[in-house]
């Protein structure tokens, strides 16, 4: 009975008496899941057919979908090979640029940019028998303090320059000695490997400055008729930093007599130790100094404070003594002032 119903129905159908409509999917292309939920829907009349894709067209979209995976393969590993290029391209600029700071190769060795502003001027400056030389990182702040070393100065002239007023200053006086990554020491355990295009100014930045420190120093040489053996440089923070980037890796022409460091701002004493073994002359001259930290200074971690005093005891020549203000922290104040003065006897050239 059945059969005969549907061959009823047939003939209806084949006749044009009976019309179904029908909505057609194709597997592969259409989503066969409205198919299923149309065909599921009692309320819908539709007839619903799946069409199957025949056995050549299964073969070429195997074709096309091999093609397509070859491609997105090939493609992937032609942008892997240029970013590695491009990575070792950079890793060798990188490498090349580092190898030439502090040489007279240096891009501030080439281009100097003329000596440090002066900030004050003291001591004897008639004929005096050494130079005092300070470089801190605020003249104005430090002016009072500057002027009461210069009262103890004795025979010596001494001279404060300002690096913080030099146009190439800008940089690394923005450089925040705040910032969570200095207070935990991790900025100044960054070696060569992991230095950022920005580190890699800053060390730039060090060495014009050294640079223009020199530049300041030389002329006041001369009108004294004094030379580097008669240099006491005495600094503090960032400009302390500079000056110890200078004479350790031969900026100055010839090495000074002693140096005093309150709170110093080294760049990355892993470089330092680096470049003081590639630059290392034959015989270096003695060289007396004293690095006073404060115990409350959060911008000269421990950690970092304990990598500087590795970093100098590399270097033989350097007779470092360390002391701690019980209470200090970054700033140069009185007592700073108080330390110096009993240490310049220590420090003056006989």
């Amino acid at each position: 009975k059945m059969m005969a119903v549907m061959e009823n129905v047939t003939k209806l159908v084949r006749a044009n008496k009976f019309v179904l409509d029908t909505v057609m999917y194709k597997v592969g292309e259409d989503a066969i899941s409205d198919a299923f939920s149309r065909a599921a829907d009692a309320s819908d009349n539709t007839q619903v057919v799946l069409i199957f894709p025949t056995l050549q067209e299964e073969l070429a979209i195997s074709a096309q979908e091999q093609r397509a995976e070859k491609q997105k393969h090939a493609q992937q590993k032609e942008e892997e090979a240029a970013r590695k290029k491009e990575e070792e391209e950079r890793d060798k600029l990188k490498a090349d640029w580092l190898n030439l700071l502090f040489t007279d190769q240096s891009v501030a060795a080439m281009s100097p940019e003329g000596p440090l502003p002066t900030a004050f001027e003291g001591g004897n400056l008639r004929s005096p028998s050494a130079l005092l030389v300070w470089i801190g990182d605020d003249p104005r702040a430090e002016a009072a303090a500057v002027k009461d070393i210069a009262a103890s100065a004795g025979s010596a002239g001494l001279v404060s320059v300002a690096w913080s007023d030099h146009p190439a200053g800008e940089a690394f006086q923005e450089f925040n000695l705040k910032s969570p990554e200095v207070v935990d020491g991790s900025f100044f355990l960054r070696d060569r490997a992991g230095f950022e295009n920005q580190d890699l100014d800053l060390l730039h930045d060090v060495e014009l400055l050294g640079r223009c420190l020199v530049e300041s120093i030389e002329p006041k040489l001369g009108e004294y008729g004094l030379d580097w053996d008669k240099v006491v440089i005495m600094g503090f923070g960032k400009g302390a930093g500079i000056a110890l980037y200078a004479s350790m890796l031969n900026v100055f022409p010839k090495q000074v007599a002693s140096m005093v460091l309150f709170s110093p701002v080294v760049l990355f004493p892993s470089f330092l130790a680096e470049k003081m073994q590639a630059l290392r002359k034959a015989n270096p001259a003695p060289l007396k100094m004293f690095t006073i930290w404060g115990n409350r200074n959060r911008s000269t971690p421990g950690t970092y404070r304990q990598l500087l005093a590795q970093t100098l005891r590399k270097a033989k020549e350097v007779h470092c003594t360390p002391d701690t203000l019980p209470d200090g922290d970054h700033s140069f104040d009185g007592k700073s002032v108080g330390v110096l003065t009993s240490l310049l006897p220590l420090c003056l050239p006989r």
